[in-house]
């Protein structure tokens, strides 16, 4: 797999180099840039199959390079100083990045993950608008065999199946994702998701109405969802704030 590395630091640029090197031999370092306009040259003169990309570079951003490059036909894993708001929208997007100082284990991972895929997704399709717009009213979801973008509305609720996430959708649909659901949990509940109970996260537009007696939330779709003693409170402050959900405390 032919890789190339754009970073503005020198020292990074070595480091990651050498931990590729040792990691794994397949991996050819075939060039490297310092910045956005060497490193869109790059790229188009070597066509890489894996770019390692950072963020912020003195000419501007890896975001920056992604717009001028249009057509993204190679693997991409974002390298990255604590960025929250980027970090923010590579969860939703499910792309690839890797926090700095680069943890081998994760580094390895990453190559593992796209290597037993064989994937080229296009990465200007959901992150790049996503970080440009703040507009995060959608997430990317990669399961086993493909990665789909679903709108947060159409998500009913999610339940956690050991390190596993299945996302039930209204259109009957399911999702198995391999993240527990503590990372989806952290990412969602700034919207409109509630955790009921340590195995579900649940749409608070899908629900019908919370049977506060016997801990159970009924959705529209029929379904019923369990909330736990530990959780009954934030549910019910919840619930309250949203006045179209019927609370029954005699049932």
């Amino acid at each position: 797999m032919k890789v190339v590395v754009i970073d503005d630091e020198q020292n990074c640029r070595i480091v990651l180099r050498d931990k590729l090197v040792r990691l794994d031999p397949t991996l050819k370092v075939i060039g490297e840039a310092s910045g956005v306009q060497s490193g869109i040259a790059l790229i188009r003169e070597k066509r890489p199959d894996l770019v390692f990309l950072d963020i912020q570079m003195n000419d501007g951003t890896g975001f920056d390079l992604l717009n001028m490059v249009k057509d993204v036909s190679f693997n991409l894993i974002f390298t990255t100083a604590f960025d929250q708001y980027a970090i923010k929208a590579f969860k939703f997007s499910a792309t690839d990045y890797l926090l700095k100082p680069i943890d081998k284990k994760e580094l390895l991972e990453s190559i593992e993950r796209i290597k037993s895929k064989n994937q080229k997704p296009n990465h200007n399709n959901g992150l790049l608008s996503i970080y440009e717009s703040g507009d995060f009213d959608s997430i990317r979801l990669r399961s086993e065999d493909d990665i789909k973008d679903v709108q947060l509305t159409d998500i009913l609720y999610i339940k956690a199946d050991g390190s596993y996430c299945v996302f039930h959708l209204s259109t009957k649909d399911k999702i198995v994702v391999s993240k527990p659901l503590k990372e989806y949990a952290d990412l969602l509940l700034e919207t409109f998701f509630m955790r009921t109970h340590k195995s579900f996260l649940v749409n608070l537009h899908s629900v019908q109405s919370f049977h506060y007696k016997s801990l159970k939330l009924i959705l529209l779709s029929g379904e019923e969802i369990s909330v736990s003693r530990r959780n009954k409170k934030e549910v019910l402050d919840q619930i309250v704030k949203t006045k179209r959900i019927k609370l029954l405390k005699n049932s």
